[in-house]
């Protein structure tokens, strides 16, 4: 039965409800009490009690104690309407984003919601919901997939050269080609806030991915770093700082250091849309052991635009243009093009989560690759890669997930081209 909210603004101008920005998390708002011992039934005094014990953990600080404590109230008496907004408050307090969408869409399938308290939902929905607490966070995944092609090889063993090189054509061996198969992917990420430092904390993770044949391509990833959010004039900055390492087989492989910048203004409403406009950079610094003579600078300056449309679609999309310059003399010299980035996010509320992504780099080098075999040919790569993954919330904490994803790199000189196609399933936990 559809319930009415009439009575949930003037409740909240009790409060005193402040906007400090589009995007700025809002300060705790104070539970009501309502307590009416004289001619209460005895469910009216612990509803009462309920709503007491929240305002004083809330006071205190524990806004988890508060959480359940509301939740209860709730669970006791499910027009508690006004409680499972708070709830949702709360939850963007401490930084639960995905918790606390859930729980206005929940307002929003079992109430009448009235045009204020509509404006009010739609602002947290699209709040970043960044902690103002101290509170340490993990997430962790296992999974089980299949591949095309674990040692990212062609598929075509012809290899043809330049007129005039010394050979005219190769085939490849074998063991050079595209070999699909099975893996077990698991990850474990964290991160735990910096003592005296507002907004900011260490994170940290580790990722597998463990082939049943192909070992000398098993992938490990470690990857270490500091993060901060911050608010600037009536926008969000965030700044990442991360260093990590990849080892294929038993050898390291790549290592990064990478430095990840982004600026977001206030977010504007227009009728059911609502969105802002952003700045993203990226700079990576590329090092391999192996093979010195390809190490890099990357640069990525984009355009950045991030939007909420209708109740459950939200969609983020990066453009801008990318440089990499090398360290020592990498053949084809530095490399110039664009890059994109694409992600469309649907919610289906209690049936799970869909998620698509479009990603696509494209560079040239600015001279010849090699004159002796191929020429004056001067490499032109472009990348492309698209995912489909799809979540569904098994507990609080625990969550299914399947993924759809595909890898295209096409290159001018085709030996360099290669695609790769995965499909995996898994289970994963978020603290």
């Amino acid at each position: 039965m559809v319930r009415s909210l009439s009575s949930f603004f003037a409740r909240l101008r009790r409060r005193g409800i402040r906007m400090a920005g589009a995007l700025a998390v809002l300060a705790v708002l104070p539970v009501a009490v309502h307590a009416q011992v004289t001619g209460a039934s005895l469910d009216d005094v612990i509803n009462d009690d309920l709503r007491t014990q929240a305002q004083t953990a809330i006071d205190n600080g524990d806004r988890v104690a508060a959480i359940g404590l509301l939740n209860e109230l709730v669970r006791r008496d499910p027009r508690e309407a006004g409680a499972l907004l708070d709830v949702a408050l709360l939850y963007c307090q401490l930084g639960e984003r995905d918790l606390t969408r859930q729980t206005l869409a929940r307002i929003e399938a079992q109430f009448a919601v009235p045009a204020p308290i509509q404006k009010l939902i739609v602002f947290y929905r699209e709040s970043p919901c960044v902690p103002n607490v101290k509170r340490p966070q993990a997430a962790a995944s296992l999974g089980v997939g299949v591949t095309s092609n674990a040692n990212f090889g062609p598929s075509n063993p012809l290899v043809t050269f330049a007129s005039g090189a010394p050979v005219d054509s190769l085939i490849l061996a074998p063991s050079s080609l595209a070999h699909g198969d099975q893996y077990l992917e698991s990850s474990l990420q964290g991160g735990v806030p910096i003592p005296g430092v507002p907004h900011a904390g260490l994170i940290a993770g580790l990722m597998s991915r463990q082939y049943r044949r192909e070992h000398a391509y098993d992938q490990r990833v470690a990857t270490l770093g500091v993060a901060h959010q911050a608010e600037l004039g009536n926008g969000q900055l965030g700044n990442e700082l991360v260093a990590d390492a990849l080892w294929l087989g038993t050898q390291l492989y790549q290592r990064d250091i990478v430095w990840h910048a982004s600026y977001w203004s206030p977010a504007t409403a227009l009728t059911s849309l609502i969105a802002r406009a952003g700045i993203d950079l990226t700079i990576d610094d590329t090092v391999y052991p192996g093979n010195s003579i390809y190490n890099s600078l990357r640069a990525e300056p984009r355009a950045a635009l991030n939007a909420r449309i209708g109740a459950r679609t939200t969609l983020l999309f990066l453009f801008g243009p990318s440089w990499d310059h090398p360290h020592n003399g990498r053949p084809g010299g530095s490399r110039h093009g664009y890059s994109t980035y694409f992600e469309l996010d649907y919610d289906m509320q209690r049936h799970g989560r869909l998620e698509a992504v479009y990603q696509q780099r494209t560079q040239a080098d600015a001279s010849p690759y090699d004159t002796v075999f191929f020429g004056e040919e001067a490499r032109q790569q472009t990348l492309r890669s698209a995912s489909l993954r799809y979540v569904y919330p098994l507990s609080h904490a625990w969550s299914a997930y399947a993924q759809l994803s595909a890898q295209r790199v096409t290159d001018s000189i085709p030996i360099f081209s290669y695609s790769v196609r995965n499909a995996s399933v898994g289970l994963s936990w978020k603290y």
